[in-house]
């Protein structure tokens, strides 16, 4: 009950764009999953939509971040800057995100896991975790700047 109560069916677009005419600062939209949702978050104004399935706990189906992140990225990435949420768990998942065209990925239960389990030291030990494997990976596929991660490497083109 407490979650139904969360969802207000009626917020539109329009409520979006009355926030942008009201406020100047950055607007950033979570959740978005189709390439359609992104172009309208540009039209309003958004600076950054960011490509998450809220770990797919609303949507049994839902489909992966992953696999509708180069859509949305051709959708609208030269517009507003995209970032990817959900399923990262490893600096091969970032490296992927980045080929893919995220500008920057979020990682949401692997830091609060490690927060529990270890404190700060727990979330040091993961951020560089990620960080030797997202290295490795970038050396595996004979690249040295984030920049060079792109489709192409992936061989998806």
């Amino acid at each position: 009950a407490w979650v139904a109560a969360q969802f207000d069916p009626s917020v539109t677009w329009q409520d979006l764009a009355w926030v942008r005419n009201n406020w100047s600062g950055p607007i950033i939209l979570k959740g978005v999953m189709e390439a359609d949702d992104a172009r309208a978050a540009a039209d309003i104004g958004a600076g950054a939509v960011i490509v998450s399935n809220h770990g797919g706990r609303q949507l049994d189906s839902a489909p992966s971040t992953i696999s509708v992140l180069p859509e949305i990225v051709d959708a609208v990435g030269h517009r507003v800057e995209v970032l990817m949420d959900g399923g990262v768990r490893s600096g091969q998942d970032i490296a992927k995100a980045l080929a893919l065209g995220a500008r920057a990925v979020l990682i949401g239960r692997p830091w609060i896991w490690a927060l529990a389990a270890a404190g700060n030291a727990g979330v040091t030990a993961v951020l560089n975790n990620m960080r030797q494997e997202l290295e490795v990976t970038m050396a595996l596929q004979g690249v040295t700047d984030v920049r060079q991660l792109t489709r192409e490497v992936l061989r998806l083109d």
